[in-house]
């Protein structure tokens, strides 16, 4: 692809990802405490999320199957549609079953949008893996930024009902990119052959590792609004203001390290840094001092950036390109097997036991993992370069 054309399709992709995140910002991280403000338990809460979650385990694989058999754009307005009509459900209802199924559409939905994205990205731009994909997370992270502050304000002086139609209502605008985003060529593998493309102990384990460390997920759905509300006693723009400057951070250490692979650093090294910084960071961060909850909160966050990236530049090293979308569906499948065990675990626990300790144990569990990194399958995904 020429670089004119490269860097138009890099921004048309990154620019689309920061508006599904900050759509998604906007209320996802408040939603324990509008959840809990309608009447559900804690474990009703942990319930839901870990729904959310086994919607993406079900549809993982299936997103990024119809992602290679089918226009990806397609699927992205599909997605946006879907995570709108959702909102708007979410926003008239308050009964348990009804929430969970309009609940239910939006995981749907989103893990149709960023899965189809994904491939759309693997697809079209293959080459400079570190700086492209560090560019493109960092915009995603941007959108996390600007969500939080837009949640936090919407918040601040709107009720829930508004912010969830205000969005609802974006997510359809935002269905316009489609004129916009490039098209991939159409392919058919059987199953098989993705399933042998997984079955290699190299991706087993990269996966297996992914899976552990995205159990954080799940105590962050479920407990890290609830923290900054009732353990550090923040407002809703406080919040917006305390989650927003993470996810800056995440962005920065996105493209930081993105440009450092590109330059030739250690994978297993790199991997071995975001681990330690985001598992100290989420232990340390449950101290109830704002401004020290507050920086390791921000070390978390370049940690979790770090990893990101990793994740994006294993995927595109470890699988052929034309198979790539089903493949990254795989993987997003072992991130969401981690998010909804962490959801199943860390609900209940913080309801009983504080909001803290989920945040803790998942932090500690984020470091026992960092002596897998420098085992010899993993240093293999550092070398492989299938998706070339």
């Amino acid at each position: 692809m020429p670089p004119t054309n490269r860097k138009r399709t890099l921004f048309i992709l990154s620019s689309l990802s920061m508006c599904g995140a900050m759509a998604l910002a906007t209320t996802a991280f408040f939603m324990p405490v509008y959840l809990k403000q309608i009447g559900f338990s804690g474990r009703e809460i942990g319930l839901l999320y870990a729904l959310f979650s086994l919607t993406s385990i079900v549809t993982s694989f299936p997103s990024g199957l119809a992602s290679d058999r089918f226009y990806a754009r397609n699927l992205i307005v599909l997605a946006l549609w879907l995570m709108g009509a959702s909102l708007f459900v979410q926003s008239m209802v308050t009964r348990f079953v009804l929430f969970a199924a309009a609940y239910l559409v939006y995981g749907l939905g989103q893990n149709l949008f960023r899965v189809s994205l994904d491939a759309l990205l693997l697809k079209t731009l293959p080459e400079k893996v570190g700086k492209t994909y560090g560019i493109f997370n960092g915009m995603r992270m941007l959108g996390f930024t600007l969500g939080g502050l837009a949640g936090g304000l919407l918040l601040g002086r709107y009720d829930f009902v508004y912010t969830l139609r205000f969005v609802g209502a974006f997510y359809f605008t935002m269905s316009l990119y489609w004129f916009f985003l490039p098209k991939t060529v159409p392919v058919k593998f059987g199953l098989k052959t993705y399933f042998s493309d997984f079955s290699q102990p190299r991706v087993l384990l990269f996966a297996f590792w992914l899976y552990l460390f995205y159990l954080h997920w799940g105590a962050e759905f479920t407990s890290y609004g609830l923290f900054l509300r009732e353990n550090l006693h923040l407002s809703l723009t406080g919040m917006g203001l305390y989650m927003s400057a993470e996810f800056a951070m995440v962005g920065l250490a996105s493209v930081i390290n993105g440009f450092r692979l590109e330059r030739g650093a250690s994978l297993s090294r790199l991997a071995a840094l975001g681990l330690f910084c985001s598992g100290v960071g989420h232990m340390g961060m449950i101290i109830e001092i704002l401004p020290i909850s507050l920086a390791f909160r921000l070390l978390h966050g370049f940690g979790d950036g770090t990893i990101m990236v990793l994740s994006y530049v294993g995927i595109a090293k470890l699988f052929r390109l034309e198979r790539i979308g089903g493949n990254s569906g795989l993987i997003t499948l072992s991130i969401m097997l981690g998010s909804f065990t962490g959801s199943l675990i860390f609900g209940p626990l913080g309801a009983k036991y504080g909001y803290q300790w989920p945040l803790f144990i998942s932090g500690a569990i984020t470091l026992m993992l960092i002596p897998m990194v420098f085992l010899p399958r993993f240093r293999e995904v550092a070398t492989v370069s299938h998706g070339r």
